[in-house]
């Protein structure tokens, strides 16, 4: 879980492209969570000012599979979050299971999430 001031920082910012370094036959998954609260020490963060298409184009071109789940009802986001979680995990063992059973070498696209908040 990164939040999106932490993700503009130049660590993290290099980080995004480790997806390309995993093998699904050999190495294990890391589910990205980047939490859009809209805020870091200073001002309102890049991330949460771009439309969610643009947010979901710009992890598209990092390589993920972006799944975003926004809203402010605790009790609706709790089981659009479950949902996703459920289906990105899904995604990463079905990628697993064809490179480690079934030989497939080209790289996939890790799911990952992102959550918005209100303020995001």
């Amino acid at each position: 879980m990164v939040g999106d001031g932490e993700a503009e920082t130049g660590p993290a910012a290099t980080a995004w492209h480790s997806n390309k370094l995993l093998d699904p036959a050999r190495d294990g998954a890391v589910l990205t969570i980047l939490h859009l609260n809209g805020y870091k020490i200073a001002n309102p963060t890049l991330l949460a000012r771009i439309s969610e298409e643009e947010l979901r184009d710009l992890f598209l071109g990092y390589g993920y599979q972006p799944y975003i789940v926004a809203g402010d009802d605790p009790r609706v986001v709790h089981q659009l979050m479950a949902a996703t979680l459920d289906r990105a995990l899904d995604e990463i063992h079905t990628i697993q299971t064809r490179a480690r059973e079934g030989g497939v070498t080209s790289r996939p696209r890790w799911p990952m999430l992102i959550l918005r908040t209100p303020k995001g």
